[in-house]
């Protein structure tokens, strides 16, 4: 409505806006939705085009303009009448659908002035958090009553449908690739018979929309670069219960690396650059290996200190030959050194326990790789829930500040418990620890451990860095007492060990090992062989070991090898009453296996043990093979000779292989689930490994990172019994200490 108080030419002058009529909504809000400005010549279709859209605002019933006309210009007064209040809001008809999350989802609020426009949105809210839990079908209304007292109640009325699921993903157009390896990228997956544990079955549009472009990024990867995937088809049946998706795919053709050229700063010669590319001409065309390129390109200069490079690659699509031609057009910037370097967030560890894990320090040249490793190494102390590297820019154009924050991690523990495993029965264990002893990085640890069969005491300490020199040192002190079926052996003693970094995977270590292991309470049913072990002897001994460690995360491992050759030597010049040589070797790996966040872990471990001078082979020091960390399916030792009463005596040789998938079940709390599969055996042979006598065992498991430590609980079954041998399945419990 308008209402004109005195008329003039439209080009007058306004010379002022007015706002009246609000009570709620703030004047500024509504003066921004007002284009027409004072000073500015009158214009009535601007005015009208102002008073639309401070409608579109959904808070106003209604919109006059009174203009007035003075001797100076006129006075625009714009005269809302607003929408009223909301006094209460009310949802009806849900039973599938708690009120508290869908009052969450609301676009209003009580006490705030009804608005239309959002009335629908929060009703496309409720009916998207429906859809999110698998009721694709429901329909959500709205009701507005108002009140004597000028006031309303918003009521959304909820129509629930039948729960569907995704019965059927189908693809049009899909030659290169089958329909299963295309549902295998979408996180919207048809309904399974674990449905209920993995939530599959439910449509998510905007997950879909995800997969789509998922999809289309596989095949890039796979040269397929003017791939499409249309709209998808959505059908419900009939009955509300079951969802078809059909999506439509136009592949293309495949296209290959054409000519790959660099331009701009270069440090290196282009032969140089071109070697350091996994992309070659004539291969396929993969867009995951081109980004790779750049972030390859980008370590490079990093590395010689260029922090702030661009690498800009242009690519060429050339549909004539099929080619994607790509130009590395690169930017290097100034070389950049390390100012200062800020360690912050660390409350209990000292700076200098931080320091010197980094490959850099202050006045070095700025290297990207440095930066990565150094990170690597703190979160594999075990101090740090996380760490954080942030690059501050400074005054001067070559230096660059580093601010490095840390997340410290509980690293003291008393812990208590009571435990099972397969081969002590009931455990009850008590630890006192401390990784991160006074914030100095080293580590001390008293643990002790009770169960029918086993009782053992050990405190063990270790300093990371011996006068601040790359060189680790430690000791531990052992009281050790083992039950057998026919007999018992207890063991005193304890070691010293170095362990010398030779680079930054790679470490060399040598341990003496000092212990008098006594055999006593021998059953009259034992063998001739066992009845032998009687007495007390003396262990001296000096191990040799060289490994390598790549893991990512010891605490959390993804990729990475662990492998270590390891020479003992009892006896002769070391003295002792014991004399034998002992060889182990073992080789792990853990593989990304690419899909639900999992991984592969492969190893391999084989080991020989023989006496020398004349000696005896003592029965403690063999191996035992069968078990939590060898063959799961089998007791301890069981994999290995027994004698003629049944007794397992250990083995001179052990050959051992297992492969394991881990993969997540509840990420928050870090517990993950790992199915397994073992061989191998121990042999008492001189002539080696007898690969005709080796067992088979698999199942599954359960590891949980918790706050008591790590817990592994593991069922394993023989999967080859032979005649005397368990058929049942072996459960395994530990917890305390990592594999």
């Amino acid at each position: 409505m308008f209402s004109l108080s005195g008329w003039a030419n439209e080009t007058d002058k306004i010379i002022k806006i007015d706002i009246i009529g609000n009570e709620r909504i703030d004047r500024g809000f509504i003066a921004n939705n007002i284009k027409t400005k004072e000073n500015e010549p009158y214009n009535l279709d601007k005015i009208r085009e102002d008073m639309k859209n401070i409608y579109k605002t959904g808070f106003f019933s209604d919109i006059q303009i009174d203009v007035k006309t003075t001797d100076k210009g006129k006075v625009v007064t714009f005269v809302v009448i607003e929408r009223p209040p909301i006094k209460a809001i009310y949802i009806s008809g849900n039973k599938k659908v708690k009120t508290d999350d869908i009052k969450d989802k609301l676009k209003v609020k009580t006490n705030t002035v009804l608005n239309i426009e959002k009335i629908k949105e929060s009703m496309d809210e409720v009916k998207k958090l429906y859809a999110s839990k698998g009721y694709y079908a429901t329909k959500v209304n709205y009701e507005i009553d108002y009140e004597e007292d000028y006031q309303v109640t918003a009521k959304f009325l909820v129509e629930e449908s039948i729960k569907a699921f995704v019965r059927n993903i189908n693809f049009v157009g899909n030659k290169a690739f089958k329909s299963d390896k295309l549902k295998s990228l979408m996180s919207v997956r048809e309904k399974g018979i674990f449905s209920w544990f993995t939530g599959s079955g439910i449509l998510d549009e905007e997950n879909l929309e995800d997969d789509k472009k998922r999809i289309e990024a596989f095949y890039a990867d796979n040269g397929y670069v003017r791939v499409k995937t249309g709209i998808p088809d959505i059908k419900i049946s009939k009955d509300g219960k079951t969802i078809s998706i059909t999506l439509p795919v136009e592949e293309g053709n495949v296209y290959k690396v054409g000519a790959i050229d660099f331009a701009g700063d270069l440090i290196l010669k282009k032969e140089a650059l071109f070697r350091s590319l996994k992309s070659k001409p004539g291969n396929t065309f993969r867009s995951s290996i081109y980004h790779e390129d750049v972030l390859t390109l980008t370590d490079l200069y990093q590395d010689k200190g260029y922090a702030f490079c661009e690498i800009s690659p242009l690519t060429l699509i050339d549909d004539n030959t099929r080619n994607v031609n790509i130009t590395f057009e690169i930017s290097k910037g100034q070389e950049i050194y390390f100012n200062r370097i800020n360690i912050l967030g660390n409350t209990k560890t000292r700076d200098k326990v931080v320091r010197r894990e980094l490959k850099f320090a202050e006045g070095d040249r700025f290297s990207a790789t440095k930066l990565k490793d150094s990170k690597k190494k703190l979160k594999n102390t075990t101090f740090f829930k996380d760490v954080d590297m942030k690059i501050i820019k400074t005054d001067e154009p070559d230096k660059i500040n580093l601010d490095l924050t840390v997340e410290e991690r509980p690293t003291g523990s008393l812990n208590v418990g009571v435990g099972y495993s397969t081969a002590d029965r009931v455990i009850l264990t008590g630890t006192v620890s401390q990784e991160n002893f006074l914030g100095t990085g080293r580590k001390l640890s008293l643990e002790a451990s009770l169960s029918a069969f086993t009782r053992q005491y050990r405190f063990s300490y270790l300093e990371p860095y011996v006068f601040d020199k790359n060189l680790a040192a430690g000791f531990s002190i052992l009281n050790f007492t083992r039950i057998m079926d026919n007999y018992e052996y207890k063991q005193i003693g304890g070691s010293l060990f170095f362990i010398r970094p030779l680079t930054d995977d790679v470490r060399g270590a040598i341990r003496y090992r000092y212990e008098r292991t006594t055999v006593s309470n021998i059953e009259d049913t034992a063998s001739d062989y066992v009845k032998e072990q009687q007495g007390t002897k003396l262990t001296s001994s000096v191990t040799f070991s060289l490994g390598q460690n790549t893991i990512d995360d010891i605490l959390n491992p993804n990729k990475g090898i662990n492998t270590e050759i390891s020479l003992e030597i009892a006896g002769g010049p070391f003295a002792g009453d014991n004399y034998f040589h002992r060889t182990v070797a073992y080789y792990g790996q853990f593989i990304p296996a690419g899909f639900w966040d999992s991984t592969l872990f492969l190893r391999g471990t084989a080991g020989v043990i023989r006496p020398y001078g004349g000696k005896n082979l003592p029965i403690y020091e063999k191996f035992y093979v069968g078990g939590m960390n060898t063959i799961r399916g089998f007791n301890y030792g069981e994999a290995g000779p027994k004698d003629e009463t049944g007794e397992v005596i250990g083995s001179k040789n052990e050959l051992v292989f297992n492969v394991e998938w881990i993969f997540p079940i509840y990420k928050p709390a870090g517990i993950k689930g790992v199915v397994f599969y073992d061989s191998g055996a121990g042999f008492d042979d001189s002539k080696g490994f007898m690969l005709k006598d080796m067992k088979a065992g698999a199942g599954f498991g359960i590891r949980w990172f918790s706050p008591l430590g790590p817990i592994r609980l593991e069922l394993g079954f023989n999967l080859f019994p032979k005649q005397g041998e368990r058929k049942g399945g072996v459960f395994d419990f530990t917890m305390g200490t990592q594999y």
